[in-house]
């Protein structure tokens, strides 16, 4: 992009009775150039907390643990609250997708998040979810601490009843 402007900018010659058509076109070259740098915002939006964290919904939804792995810090502190198989702290990228993420769908056929609401404070991120699964329909609230632009923890407020009583045990 900058080479092009400045090729665009040599090819404005001005000649002294084109002084007014001169600075237009220089003009033009400028908004064009701003514009260019606005529109770059909005990518840089994509490193934003919440961007990250609907990120590592994605690489969950679609079984990408190497992709939501590299979204969290390697020392996560991952809390699932309640009485559930996997309820407790991990610690590590690795220990939540053996110990968590495997566990899933077997436990829960079919289950699946859907975001309702993310609220960002600062670097915390709180996510209001859908949570279905075969016999389960239910919400809840997922809270996200970012840092150094990846997740550093994770706390899960869910409904663990009806987690509990939609289980599926062998």
């Amino acid at each position: 992009m900058e080479k092009g402007l400045i090729y665009s900018l040599k090819s404005i010659k001005c000649q002294e009775d084109m002084t007014k058509k001169c600075l237009l076109a220089t003009l033009g070259v400028f908004l064009v150039l701003s514009i260019s740098v606005n529109a770059g915002h909005h990518a840089a939006k994509k490193s934003s907390p919440e961007a990250l964290v609907v990120k590592a919904y994605e690489t969950f939804s679609t079984g990408d643990t190497a992709g939501w792995a590299a979204l969290h810090a390697d020392d996560l502190t991952f809390t699932i609250n309640g009485q559930l198989p996997m309820s407790g702290v991990h610690n590590g990228t690795q220990a939540v997708i053996d110990d968590v993420f495997g566990e899933i769908p077997k436990l829960w056929p079919q289950f699946q998040l859907d975001i309702v609401n993310i609220d960002v404070s600062g670097n915390n991120v709180y996510v209001l979810l859908n949570m279905t699964a075969e016999d389960l329909d239910t919400q809840a609230l997922h809270m996200f601490k970012v840092e150094d632009g990846q997740i550093v923890s994770f706390v899960a407020f869910d409904d663990t009843d009806s987690m509990r009583q939609a289980m599926k045990t062998e």
